[in-house]
């Protein structure tokens, strides 16, 4: 085989590697279809919408707080009451103070609660606080579709 000829008892020394390519493809193929079905777990919010857009990429260190549209209060994804928050919050700020808390507030929500939040980050002293939002899908006026318009005139 592959130039060289094969003795009669001489133990074969070659790997077929085809049944090996095979499997990884199928593995392969099987890997690329499941991940379609892999959904990232989360709330469903809707973030108020801003013009102006300061982001910093979130960090695994930093706090996550969400506020759904039902006034239901979340850490880092899990449910908890406001005085638990506080608790939590207070025992991270031991840790770092410098940590940064990131509100997630459900558009809908009332602002009562969101100072209720913002009142449990403050009370356990973390002073660094951001509240996320999202980009506005900026329309353009007409005036200024008609001044990028090309000029017909001859």
């Amino acid at each position: 085989m592959h130039g060289r000829s094969h003795q009669p008892g001489e133990p074969l020394a070659e790997i077929n590697v085809i049944p090996l390519v095979d499997i990884a493809l199928v593995l392969l193929i099987i890997f690329m279809v499941t991940t379609v079905f892999v959904r990232r777990v989360g709330l469903n919010m809707q973030l108020p919408q801003t013009q102006v857009v300061e982001a910093e990429p979130e960090m695994a260190q930093d706090i996550n707080i969400m506020l759904d549209n039902k006034a239901q209060v979340y850490l880092d994804g899990k449910e908890i009451t406001i005085e638990a928050l506080h608790a939590a919050l207070k025992e991270r700020a031991q840790q770092n103070t410098e940590t940064r808390v990131i509100v997630k507030a459900d558009r809908s929500i009332a602002y009562d609660h969101i100072v209720q939040v913002l009142d449990a980050v403050k009370m356990s002293g973390l002073h660094r606080v951001a509240l996320a939002t999202e980009p506005k899908s900026r329309v353009p006026s007409l005036k200024e579709v008609a001044s990028h318009a090309p000029n017909n005139r001859r």
